[in-house]
């Protein structure tokens, strides 16, 4: 159970960053074939500037990038409160635990080796997006309860 069984696939954008181009289509390919809608970005510099126009349901993010490591990037977007709440995926072929320990204090939800599995990749994905779609429903929820509560 790893593809839309979880969520409807078709509202969920993910944004991509990884500094391999073929990393990039390769993953591109294998969300779009799940009917995700993708954003790629070269650099953590891109996709922070990629957030300024477009809110993904979910960041795949590569963890060692040369110019802004995928450490660094997740730090930024965990500190702004508007992208907080956007599940972050580590993509990455370090096996150092110190990487992994250091990527979930920043605030990372999970993460997958390199090479990646797809059907791995895809639960993954899939369990986020549920997750992070189950949570807007509770905000939701508990504003109409309050707004209940009002009148």
């Amino acid at each position: 159970m790893y593809s839309s069984e979880l969520i409807k696939t078709k509202e969920s954008v993910i944004l991509i960053v990884d500094d391999l181009k073929q990393n990039l289509k390769l993953l591109s390919y294998i969300l779009q074939a799940e009917n995700y809608q993708t954003s790629v970005a070269l650099s953590g510099k891109d996709a922070l500037e990629k957030l300024n126009v477009l809110t993904p349901d979910l960041i795949l993010l590569d963890l060692m990038m040369p110019d802004m490591s995928g450490l660094e990037v997740c730090e930024k977007i965990k500190s702004n409160p508007d992208y907080q709440g956007i599940p972050v995926i580590f993509l990455t072929a370090s096996q150092e635990e110190h990487h992994l320990k250091q990527g979930y204090s920043l605030g990372a939800s999970d993460y997958v080796t390199k090479p990646f599995k797809k059907p791995e990749l895809l639960t993954r994905v899939a369990t986020q997006l549920t997750l992070r779609s189950q949570a807007k429903r509770i905000v939701e929820l508990t504003e109409e309860i309050r707004l209940l509560k009002q009148s």
